[in-house]
């Protein structure tokens, strides 16, 4: 199954572009993972993680889990050794934050698509959703607030991940004046595999290739970001 849980509370431990992406990343992997007192432990060679977190090599990766580490997040177990004498694939055992109080789902196969920055804004936009009120109403000052980033910097990662397919931009008509836009809304696009299915009612139907047997459908999130707080 490629959806995973992420804990609101992972916006709360400081962590920057590079760390969450990776932080995140490791998550990912917890359904194949194996539990060991208390902790998740994975093993990924640190050349995938970069392919998968958009970092240009592995030492950023090493220097990126250091500081993971630091801040009590994951711990570097013993390093295999192979027959021939090479040392194996690296183990981490990752601190897993609980969900009880909060999560939201992201869908793991976005890795490898995205920067760290871009994606630390699309998971503030995944947990940003509201399933009651099935919208959100983060002002792009909010965002940048939230996770530490100019909003400059918001606005144009924003238009990027438009760009990119992975959310899809609509917008909405002022209650005083129905002539009038006001305030943009954001579905977020899920991996659908062999079909396209929409489940937001009145939304137009978008759809776009991925592979062969791969395509894009809009879910029934809408994210909703005033261009000013």
């Amino acid at each position: 199954m490629s959806i995973f849980r992420l804990s609101n509370d992972i916006f709360t431990l400081g962590l920057n572009a590079q760390e969450i992406a990776v932080y995140a990343y490791l998550c990912s992997l917890f359904p194949i993972a194996a539990t060991l007192q208390g902790c998740i432990v994975v093993s990924v060679k640190q050349r995938t993680i970069a392919l998968n977190c958009g970092m240009k090599s592995p030492v950023t990766v090493s220097r990126t889990i250091d500081r993971l580490r630091e801040k009590g997040l994951v711990e570097h177990l013993e390093r295999s050794t192979k027959a021939n004498g090479r040392r194996g694939t690296y183990s981490y055992a990752v601190t897993v934050q609980q969900t009880d109080k909060g999560y939201f789902t992201v869908d793991r196969r976005v890795f490898g698509m995205l920067s760290p920055r871009q994606m630390h804004v699309y998971l503030f936009l995944c947990k940003s959703f509201s399933t009651v009120l099935h919208d959100c109403w983060n002002s792009y000052n909010d965002i940048s607030a939230q996770i530490g980033m100019k909003r400059e910097s918001v606005v144009q990662i924003i238009g990027e991940l438009v760009d990119a397919g992975l959310i899809v931009r609509m917008q909405r008509r002022s209650c005083e004046n129905r002539r009038v836009y006001v305030d943009n809304h954001y579905s977020i696009v899920r991996f659908e595999v062999g079909r396209i299915r929409v489940k937001m009612p009145k939304m137009r139907r978008t759809a776009k290739t991925v592979s062969s047997v791969i395509m894009l459908y809009p879910a029934d999130i809408c994210i909703s970001i005033r261009g000013s707080p």
